[in-house]
């Protein structure tokens, strides 16, 4: 099962009622990783005792912290603001399996949506933009891996319902803003367990 968040569309238009998903792909930029949204992304999702690396590892980026803090704030803020998450090695997350909500939810955060450098993200709103334009619509935005507390969380995709000629139609809006051959298969998987 892919470990990301989709947007299912409900769209009423002159073509009927029928509904899509359309999943967020990660391409690794490392744009979201900053030390602030790390901060702010909740705590990480593994008991104290394990692994204890990174608990010692955080319980130092705290300390150190609080020190800046205490130097001068708007230090503080400069310096969450201009670092990178310490846990990002090579553009890739060194805790992802027991990383944050906040970050395991990403884009949809209250970070993550308006961030405007991330090409994934930009391409997926247009995306989401485009299949919505002219159309009544109901958004639901589900996530595939943890239940948590900001998203529904589900083990399977939640089935689109479309004729041949919107799925088609669809692909041919995606393509025109650039979707990229791994969006475009994921896209295709995510909307293969239609009803």
């Amino acid at each position: 099962m892919v470990d990301t968040f989709y947007l299912h569309l409900e769209l009423t238009g002159k073509q009927g009622n029928w509904s899509i998903n359309l999943p967020f792909l990660c391409n690794k930029c490392g744009i979201c990783c900053t030390l602030e949204d790390f901060l702010t992304a909740g705590e990480i999702n593994a008991n104290p005792s394990e692994p204890p690396e990174v608990h010692a590892k955080i319980k130092v980026l705290f300390e150190s912290l609080g020190k800046i803090w205490e130097e001068d704030e708007a230090k503080y803020d400069k310096y969450v603001m201009d670092n990178r998450c310490p846990f990002l090695i090579n553009n890739s997350c060194s805790i992802y399996a027991i990383r944050p909500d906040g970050c395991r939810l990403f884009p949809k955060t209250a970070f993550g949506m308006q961030t405007t450098h991330c090409e994934a993200l930009n391409r997926f709103k247009k995306m989401r933009s485009a299949l919505k334009k002219g159309r009544n619509t109901k958004e639901d935005y589900y996530f595939t891996g943890q239940t948590t507390k900001l998203m529904r969380g589900n083990e399977t995709i939640k089935p689109a319902k479309f004729d041949e000629k919107q799925f088609l139609a669809c692909i041919v809006k995606l393509r025109k803003l650039g979707i990229t051959d791994d969006e475009l298969v994921l896209f295709k998987w995510f909307n293969e367990n239609r009803m």
